[in-house]
């Protein structure tokens, strides 16, 4: 686990510690598992881009966890779910994930709050929501410097980006490079697949100005990420640089970019490079040409719930000449996170006091988001749920 977490936070992915922490992840001989080394365990794989490893290996742990009864284990499996569905673009069942793991935190006084906060607020900015995103890091402790508490000022910082203020962004990513200084960890780190911080930190240098710095930070990171060799970590890289640069070269970046994410199960971030590199098409006078790419990118952001990627693309588009789809005001896309997640479990056959129990919701909660989900999707019991979700 050691040399896992040491391969990430110094974007060395040697082959035998990956190839131990794949190994460690499939073992079923712990009858005791130590529910924080394997949250450490999930999180590190997932950030190597090991989606498929660890969506395989979480359903066995989630029922040994439920049924074992562990708060440690439940925060451990449910903001590892939120970590994983965050990455891959899936907000809404990250949000309820995420939110799952904070409700059992909130029962106890774990320093694996910092992490949960931070998923929580991340999923809230992506999807628009920023007084939600806000109010979670509010009531978010700093804590020690760690790779853990990390996460609140770099979740701060998206935030601040997403409401344009670049000076508090900037600030707030600082404070994560400070955090992961050689002084504090007695070796060299390079974030590149963890935080961004540097990539981030290039746009807030943007939004105040300073391209030629924010082509430093965007260059660096991109040099490190290309080392890495991760297509969700390279295609966020070269989106931070193409932004930086600009003109010909920004780009040449943002199409290796988008060409990058295709190959990545990273619908979020395909669908911000997707939007990127049309609206620069479209400030070039390549505005035909850009169509398609900023109606791709308005669709994937409305199927992630992403709401300032899709509000972006949709201006864009319209700029470009396009006519863009409306929002969904019914249907599938119509469901709120939570009425997605109930009309989930309800098509999979699950009573409304399992549903309950197992998204500590009270049963009139539960009720009501299928109410809600049964008007939006036009049908009038749970029998049609897995058509109308299909």
């Amino acid at each position: 686990m050691a040399r896992g977490m040491v391969s990430v936070l110094t974007s060395d992915p040697n082959v035998e510690a990956v190839s131990a922490l794949e190994a460690a992840l499939v073992r079923r001989d712990a009858s005791t598992p130590n529910w924080d080394t394997r949250a450490a365990l999930l999180w590190t794989l997932i950030i190597l881009e090991r989606f498929d490893a660890v969506e395989a290996e979480l359903p066995a742990m989630i029922d040994v966890a439920r049924r074992g009864g562990s708060a440690r284990g439940l925060i451990a499996v449910y903001s590892s779910l939120g970590l994983l569905r965050y990455r891959l673009g899936a907000l809404p069942e990250a949000e309820v994930a995420a939110r799952l793991a904070l409700r059992v935190l909130q029962e106890g006084d774990f320093t694996a709050g910092l992490g949960v906060g931070a998923i929580v607020a991340d999923v809230a900015t992506d999807s628009g929501d920023l007084d939600a995103a806000k109010a979670v890091l509010d009531e978010t402790p700093a804590g020690p410097p760690g790779v853990i508490s990390v996460l609140v000022p770099a979740a701060y910082g998206r935030l601040n980006l997403a409401r344009g203020d670049g000076e508090r962004a900037l600030r707030n990513f600082e404070a994560c490079l400070a955090m992961f200084s050689p002084e504090v960890w007695g070796m060299r780190i390079r974030d590149v697949a963890y935080l961004h911080a540097r990539s981030a930190s290039a746009e807030a240098r943007l939004l105040l100005g300073d391209r030629g710095t924010a082509r430093e930070l965007a260059d660096a990171e991109l040099a490190d990420a290309r080392e890495l060799c991760l297509p969700r970590a390279l295609g966020v890289a070269l989106r931070s640089a193409g932004l930086a640069h600009g003109g010909r070269t920004g780009l040449d970046l943002l199409e290796e970019s988008v060409g990058t994410l295709r190959d990545s199960p990273a619908l979020l971030e395909r669908a911000k490079s997707m939007t990127e590199l049309g609206a620069a098409m479209r400030r070039a006078g390549h505005r035909i040409a850009a169509r398609p790419l900023l109606a791709e990118g308005l669709d994937l952001a409305a199927g992630c719930r992403a709401r300032p990627i899709a509000e972006h693309a949709r201006a864009e588009l319209r700029a470009a000449g396009g006519r863009p789809r409306r929002d969904r005001r019914r249907g599938v896309e119509a469901l709120t996170p939570s009425e997605l997640r109930v009309a989930r479990l309800a098509a999979d056959g699950q009573t409304n006091r399992q549903i309950a129990h197992g998204l500590y919701l009270t049963t009139k909660t539960v009720e009501t988001h299928l109410a809600h989900a049964y008007a939006k999707l036009g049908i009038s019991n749970r029998g049609e749920l897995p058509n109308a979700l299909a």
